[in-house]
């Protein structure tokens, strides 16, 4: 049997009534918004995905896919309260990272263009978990640059072939 609907959760607490919805694939995410009862008040943020690895929704007006899962509405951008800082090397995303990579390095490499770099110690290996995101106290975008410094290296890779 083809793949053809998805449960989806939408929750938070800008949602009137959160809950698991079954939907077809290609739904709009508005109309799913909709059955949940729309927003109680305008969201600060809405993420698709969950709070570690979703990504941020700028428009409703996008279908649902076979990869999608949630949608989480926040009246407040806790992430925005707090303002990134540089890094103090404590080594904490070292710590949680699940690929053993070194996120303080990669950061680094990122932030300076340095795609080569980034590479050559194992950044394409990064899973995008977020972990090492969530326990930076520096609240630096370690995960959001990765994903964007991949995309460079994959899109180059692409351009070569």
């Amino acid at each position: 049997t083809p793949l053809i609907r998805r449960v989806m959760t939408v929750t938070g607490d800008a949602i009137k009534n959160p809950g698991n919805f079954l939907v077809y694939i290609g739904t709009n995410h508005q109309e799913l918004l909709e059955a949940a009862g729309g927003f109680t008040a305008a969201p600060q943020k809405v993420i698709s995905g969950g709070p570690m690895m979703g990504t941020a929704l700028f428009t409703m007006d996008l279908p649902i896919t076979k990869t999608s899962a949630s949608i989480l509405a926040m009246l407040t951008d806790a992430v925005a309260l707090h303002d990134t800082t540089a890094c103090i090397h404590c080594g904490r995303c070292v710590k949680v990272c699940a690929e053993l990579l070194i996120p303080q390095m990669m950061m680094e490499y990122s932030e300076n263009n340095m795609p080569e770099e980034y590479e050559k110690i194992g950044g394409m290996e990064c899973i995008e978990c977020g972990s090492c995101s969530y326990v930076c106290p520096a609240k630096r975008p370690l995960t959001q640059s990765f994903k964007f410094t991949k995309r460079q290296i994959t899109a180059k890779r692409r351009k070569q072939n």
